[in-house]
């Protein structure tokens, strides 16, 4: 009898972890939130490599923070990290009915809206450190598509994963399925993405954000090119601790339509629209512990992340 290869011995680990996980966001949240809490406090000591991004970034992009501000500002960061992990976690496995108590859409009206026009929707995500239960927020008042990225490194991770978000979300769609998402929204589909991590130069363009020429990929544009859709974006927070914890999602439409065939006019308007909201609401929700400014304009140009993290 052959053995499914999600259950070998190598893997029992990762369903222990996975185990645990599903117990502690089980807990009451103010309890699991106090446990996430002290572990970003003893990531922050410890976890020197993501700790040093922080850093990096908050140093490019907070130029004019005092030392003081800046350490206190890598600090939340890390913390508000380890919490969206247990978020994350929550978010796969939370009822609809907890989900939705504990969170608000704003401006859900935009998005009906934009719908009636009988075209697609992208709807424009950001790696908030509430990335994962965002999704959720959005996916109990409006089953959307989501995007994500394949990971193969743990295939145990990526079947619960994927298992609990199928049953959360309209569709999945692997990031490079591009005519899959095509497809759906010229079927008039809404359709999550989020363009905002660096995955090098090609299909980039270099655009502000944050006052630093940041590789943004150009995807976004070429989408609305091929399917007239209608791009909204859709930010995503965590106010309150504890008992009074809520989470708020916003439908906002800062671009206008404004997108057109030049990829730097397009990359532009979207760097924009996630630096306001986070200057507008809490820069520290936001995750980054990714390379965000890895790939520089200038190839010669090295990694500002290079000396920090190899301490």
């Amino acid at each position: 009898m052959k053995i499914n290869p999600l259950y070998h011995p190598k893997y029992f680990p990762t369903w222990i972890a996975l185990f645990l996980m599903r117990c502690l966001v089980s807990l009451p949240l103010p309890i699991w939130q106090k446990i996430g809490v002290g572990i970003g406090l003893v990531l922050n000591k410890f976890a020197k490599s993501r700790r040093g991004v922080a850093e990096v970034n908050v140093d490019l992009a907070f130029p004019d923070l005092s030392p003081q501000d800046k350490d206190a500002m890598v600090k939340k960061i890390v913390i508000n990290t380890t919490l969206g992990i247990l978020e994350a976690f929550y978010s796969w496995w939370a009822s609809d009915k907890d989900v939705e108590r504990r969170s608000t859409v704003k401006n859900l009206d935009i998005l009906e809206d934009a719908l009636k026009d009988d075209r697609g929707v992208l709807l424009v995500g950001a790696h908030f450190s509430t990335l994962d239960l965002s999704g959720r927020v959005m996916g109990v008042r409006k089953k959307v598509d989501i995007t994500y990225r394949a990971q193969d490194k743990n295939p145990v991770f990526n079947h619960v994963m994927n298992t609990c978000r199928q049953q959360h979300f309209k569709h999945l769609i692997e990031k490079r399925e591009m005519r899959k998402m095509v497809r759906n929204l010229k079927k008039g589909e809404v359709v999550w993405y989020a363009p905002d991590q660096d995955f090098g130069r090609k299909g980039s363009v270099f655009a502000p954000f944050f006052g630093v020429d940041t590789a943004t990929i150009t995807t976004i544009g070429k989408l609305v090119k091929v399917t007239g859709a209608k791009v909204l974006f859709f930010s995503h927070f965590r106010y309150g601790t504890g008992k009074d914890t809520h989470y708020v999602g916003t439908v906002l439409d800062p671009f206008n339509d404004g997108f057109n065939d030049d990829d730097v006019n397009n990359a532009t308007l979207l760097n924009k629209a996630l630096e306001d909201v986070l200057r507008q609401e809490d820069p520290t929700q936001y995750f980054w512990v990714h390379k965000r400014f890895k790939t520089r304009p200038d190839p010669s140009d090295p990694s500002p992340y290079k000396k920090k993290t190899s301490k």
